[in-house]
């Protein structure tokens, strides 16, 4: 199993996302120790609903009362 396909059964990466080579590259060429750490934050983050009340996952416009937050890497 690749990395894409690690982040996308980890629900990191919707599944059924699609991404250009580059992008696939870029994520392949993850080492295994990235990918666990980005796998344990996305647990973290969305197991506690921090993302869940601090993001509008539904669509790329902020909704009513919505706060916008950016997680830099």
């Amino acid at each position: 199993m690749n990395n894409v396909q690690k982040l996308m059964s980890a629900g990191v990466i919707l599944a059924g996302t699609v991404l250009s080579q580059a992008d696939q590259d870029t994520i392949n060429g993850l080492s295994d120790s990235e990918v666990s750490a980005l796998i344990s934050l996305k647990g973290k983050l969305w197991g506690g609903d921090f993302l869940q009340r601090n993001c509008n996952v539904a669509s790329p416009a902020p909704a009513p009362g919505t706060r916008v937050i950016g997680i830099i890497f």
